[in-house]
Formats: structure tokens, sequence, C-alpha cells
């Protein structure tokens, strides 16, 4: 799988810059989307793991060891090759959280049959993940361990050719992961999929803009009501 986030990012500071002079996709951001339901998605997104910038691979080779004994009591089997190298479409290696045969994933509903039935290593049988659960068995926020990749989703930061950094969120007509033998990433997972019955995005996804906002000093989500004049 390709990057969920298309600016590299490899650091806290790198990312308050990106966040504090990117754009905002207001459009995009106001497709109707459903709330993730864990439930029935069994984390579908969390299938192919997930790719990890430099200091993501530095915390997770620290974490994993010092954690043995929470992951045990998770029962959680972390592989000793808990991070591969991996490329898709020809692109270079980068490490990614490994994977594990799941599979149950033909019995989760709507499951795109394109996907691999696989899961990340740090997904439980409860489909929550476990670097969020053991982030906040400690009373840390939420996604302090968990890859900026995996906690934006379905949102994701662009870097235009002019250096222009724009936060946004594709659909089926933009899908940077559709090809002719690969029909998508994000707009075939349920809660990147447009909701005719849903709220708008920036409405769904006002933690992940929140969280995503204090890198940089910003309120996204007041922006984006601003923009929209929407108390």
């Amino acid at each position: 799988m390709d990057h969920a986030i298309t600016l590299p990012i490899s650091s806290s500071l790198r990312l308050s810059e990106a966040v504090r002079r990117m754009r905002i996709d207001i459009v995009a951001l106001s497709r109707p989307l459903r709330r993730c339901d864990l439930a029935a998605c069994r984390g579908t997104c969390c299938h192919d793991g997930a790719y990890l910038e430099e200091s993501e691979e530095k915390r997770l080779r620290e974490l994993v060891p010092e954690a043995a004994k929470e992951w045990e009591a998770m029962r959680l089997n972390v592989p000793e090759e808990f991070i591969i190298d991996s490329s898709w479409r020809g692109a270079p290696p980068m490490p990614k959280t490994a994977i594990r045969s799941d599979p149950s994933r033909r019995k989760t509903p709507d499951y795109p049959s394109h996907f691999p039935t696989t899961s990340c290593i740090f997904l439980l049988p409860d489909a929550r993940c476990a670097l969020q659960v053991l982030a906040m068995q400690r009373k840390l926020p939420a996604w302090s361990y968990k890859p900026l990749a995996c906690w934006m989703h379905p949102l994701v930061i662009e870097e235009t050719a002019d250096r222009i950094s724009t936060l946004t969120l594709h659909d089926e007509s933009s899908d940077p992961q559709r090809f002719p033998d690969y029909d998508g990433f994000v707009s075939r997972t349920p809660c990147g999929q447009s909701c005719a019955a849903g709220e708008p995005a920036w409405q769904v996804l006002r933690e992940e803009l929140t969280f995503l906002g204090n890198f940089g000093d910003r309120d996204l989500y007041a922006e984006i009501a601003t923009a929209l004049r929407v108390d």
C-alpha cells in the first residue's frame, strides 16, 4: 500500500510546519461520511499495516520490547520482526508494520475484494489498535504511539510541486491508489466512503482535526466552521 499521507513528515517539527502553513480543502472535507464503527468494519483500514516515517520506526523499535508485559496482557503476539521493509508498485522500500494472515476478513461485510486477507500485527481481535490501547492504559493521548497515517485516516496532507501543502480527503475520483488492477484504498474503506445519510467529514472527524491542529497552534475545526458560517 502506498502512503496514506503524501507529505513526507518525519518529525513533530516537520508536522508542525506543515500544519501551520497548509491550506484546507473545505469542499473535500464537506463530503458526507459515516462515523467509524469498528464492530462493523473490523478495522478494514488496518488490513495492510502502516508505512512508517523515520521517527515512527524509531519509536516503535523502542516501545515494543519495553511494553512486552502489556502486550502479553492484551494477548497480543508481537513477532520478532514487527517492522518490515515493503514496497508498492515500484516505489522505494520503506519500513512498515508487519502483517499477519487473517482469513476472517472475508466475513467482514462489504470487505473489498481487492484487499488481501491480512491485518496489521497491532490489530487486536476486537479490531482495536494495540498501540492506541497501550497509550490509553498509560493515561496518554490516545494517538501518542499510533503512526500519523493511521490516526489521520481518511484525511491526508498533500504537497504540490510549488510546496503548497493542503489538508484534503480523497473520494473515488481522486483516490491516489486507484489503478486498473487495484480499485483504491481510502475510497474503499468504510470511514472514507461517501455516505448520503452521513454528516460532513469535518464534523465527523472533529477529533482528528483538533489533534492535528494542535501541532500547528490552529483550531482547524473552528476555521472550517467559520468559513462555512456554521455555529
